[in-house]
């Protein structure tokens, strides 16, 4: 396999297409490692092991997840950026976190108790926030801003990609569990080793930014961690509880005799596919072309809100299908033209992993934020569906107009 070695210190040379083929394939590689565990297999395994509350348990295992995530992804990111190893500062961080990755899958195919539960999906996201903390990073050490929006199109592929994984996930027969996370694990590696093993880290760290401009992305970096944040409390609502509003609200399985809610699920997001691919892909490359991000993530957070109000007002079919695909046109948008955003707000290059462990935070503490508002907007008997999918869509408008207060950034 070729080895890709970028030339020069970064981030002003351009990075080549065999760079941006290497970075995408890792980063699918990564989507794939959470997004089907989170949102499928560790829903349908805390409904096995508490089937009084499978919200309760859920919410649990999302709480203790986001802040063994929080604190696993800044202290590696701190650690990366100061490591200095013939491999580089970037991938021996990543080989160990894939490792403990088929670890802890193991431990959650394997878990009988819901604490047994909770500790495998800690484990997971101590060891995917090793491997996932120092591969976010390199977009800020190579990328320049002129090509941000570009990589940062093919890097939407991921999260959609991630999604549709799901499909191939439930493949097996429900109750083989154990096969299922077989399977994820080597979907996993095929996406990370090609990575490991071609990419070489250039030598020289890239320029700092001057005093006076650091400054001003300090503050650009507060409102990019500020929309970031609102938006990802709407996303991991989705992400965690769609498989519970499809059965409990929705009402999938009365729709679909004969067909499982997780397959419906699944179905469901890879319809959504090609929308999230093309929305992500598109605003990538025109926020390049025009040189704004802004417009672009307020646009996306319109469309993800009006996607959670029609989850909110039309249950019946087709309305989830309706509600999913606006929803995921606005996440596919938004997480692209975020990405490239925020890596230009941030403070320090050479600190580019320790800054993106701190905007990190606007994943897992939504995470955690998440549980406490389906706990509290669902009520008492868990059935509250259109308040909390309401107050989500205002959460993810606030997002978007919170982006506005980015100057240096366009």
């Amino acid at each position: 396999m070729r080895a890709f070695l970028d030339p020069g210190p970064g981030p002003e040379a351009p990075v080549s297409a065999g760079f941006i083929a290497l970075l995408t394939w890792a980063n699918i590689g990564a989507f794939v490692a959470f997004v089907p565990l989170l949102s499928l297999l560790v829903p349908l395994r805390a409904e096995v092991l508490a089937p009084g509350d499978k919200v309760g348990l859920l919410s649990q295992v999302a709480l203790w997840g986001a802040v063994a995530a929080s604190v696993a992804n800044m202290a590696v990111g701190w650690a990366s950026d100061r490591t200095r190893h013939r491999w580089g500062r970037r991938r021996p961080w990543i080989g160990a976190g894939l490792a403990g990755l088929v670890l802890a899958y193991a431990l959650i195919a394997a878990a009988a108790s819901p604490t047994a539960l909770i500790v495998g999906v800690v484990a997971f996201q101590v060891a995917f926030n090793m491997m996932f903390a120092p591969l976010t990073a390199t977009l800020a050490d190579r990328v320049p801003d002129r090509q941000k929006g570009r990589v940062s199109a093919f890097l939407g592929l991921a999260a959609p990609m991630g999604a549709a994984s799901g499909v191939l996930i439930t493949a097996p027969p429900p109750g083989d569990g154990a096969l299922r996370m077989a399977l994820l694990a080597g979907m996993v590696l095929a996406g990370l080793l090609p990575f490991l093993i071609a990419y070489r880290e250039p030598v020289r760290p890239a320029p700092e930014p001057t005093a006076e401009r650091r400054g001003a992305l300090s503050s650009d970096f507060g409102f990019a961690w500020a929309s970031r944040f609102c938006l990802q409390i709407a996303a991991s609502v989705v992400n965690a509880y769609m498989l519970y509003y499809l059965a409990d609200y929705a009402r999938y399985a009365d729709h679909f005799p004969g067909s499982t809610v997780e397959a419906g699920l699944a179905r469901l997001i890879a319809l959504s596919t090609l929308l999230i691919v093309a929305a992500g892909f598109l605003g990538g490359l025109a926020s390049d072309r025009f040189n704004r991000r802004r417009a672009f993530i307020l646009l996306a957070a319109g469309l993800m809100a009006t996607g959670l109000s029609v989850f909110a007002v039309w249950p019946a079919w087709p309305g989830p299908l309706v509600g999913y695909g606006l929803y995921g046109v606005g996440f596919g948008l938004y997480s692209t033209v975020d990405a490239a955003l925020v890596a230009q707000v941030l403070p320090s290059r050479r600190d580019a992993a320790r800054d993106l462990g701190v905007m990190n935070l606007t994943n897992t503490l939504p995470a955690v934020l998440a549980p406490l508002l389906a706990l509290v907007a669902l009520g008492p008997d868990r059935q509250a569906w259109p308040t909390l999918m309401g107050a989500s869509a205002l959460i993810a408008l606030m997002g978007g107009l919170t982006v506005l207060g980015v100057r240096r950034v366009r």
